[in-house]
């Protein structure tokens, strides 16, 4: 079974002060190289990267590893055009893909195989989801069956759509650790991020 990841790395930080929360480091790591690499370790295949802010910096950042970096030209109008070019950007063999925001750099390898297995065991039939503390987190894993669907409800509008419209066809996987709510929109996010790097971050 073949599944695909798209990495959301076009947004532009608007509550950080200037600064792109991409390139933030911790332990001295870019948070987007982080996050590409743990994808990476998880044998996905294959990974695009979804460039827009700082087009060129930011691609710097991420490893060469990385099978294919997009520019998104209409990131101003927000991840809606970055989840709509990801997508149309696959091959047509994949049986799913994964939709990672660029921001979460404790993502770990683990929690990524473990919503990998559980799709493989839905014969790729089923979205997956992680779950914390019963809340709905990131990332997702579609099926191919709901691309063209997404894509006609233009891009993180359509995967909410299919989420709230499909809930028997989705599956939420409770996970332990706060890694898949832990984002970085703010100053304060970062801070709290550099202090959890001993618990969630492998170098």
């Amino acid at each position: 079974m073949k599944i695909s990841a798209t990495i959301l790395a076009a947004g532009q930080s608007l509550r950080m002060d200037n600064d792109n929360k991409l390139l933030l480091p911790i332990e001295g790591v870019a948070i987007i190289q982080h996050v590409c690499k743990t994808v990476l370790s998880a044998n996905i295949n294959p990974v695009i990267v979804i460039t827009g802010y700082e087009n060129e910096i930011v691609s710097q950042a991420i490893p060469k590893e990385v099978d294919n970096i997009v520019y998104n030209s209409d990131w101003n109008s927000g991840m809606a055009s970055s989840i709509y070019k990801g997508i149309s950007s696959l091959p047509e063999n994949i049986d799913g893909n994964m939709i990672v925001l660029g921001d979460m750099p404790m993502i770990s390898r683990d929690t990524l195989q473990l919503l990998i297995e559980q799709f493989i065991n839905e014969k790729g039939r089923r979205i997956i989801y992680p779950i914390y503390k019963n809340r709905q987190a990131n990332p997702v894993i579609f099926p191919q069956k709901y691309f063209s669907e997404i894509l006609s409800s233009t891009g993180d509008r359509g995967c909410k759509k299919v989420l709230k419209q499909y809930p028997d066809d989705a599956i939420g996987i409770p996970i332990q650790s706060q890694e898949v709510v832990l984002d970085c929109d703010t100053k304060d996010d970062y801070f709290h991020l550099l202090a959890k790097k001993s618990d969630y971050v492998e170098t």
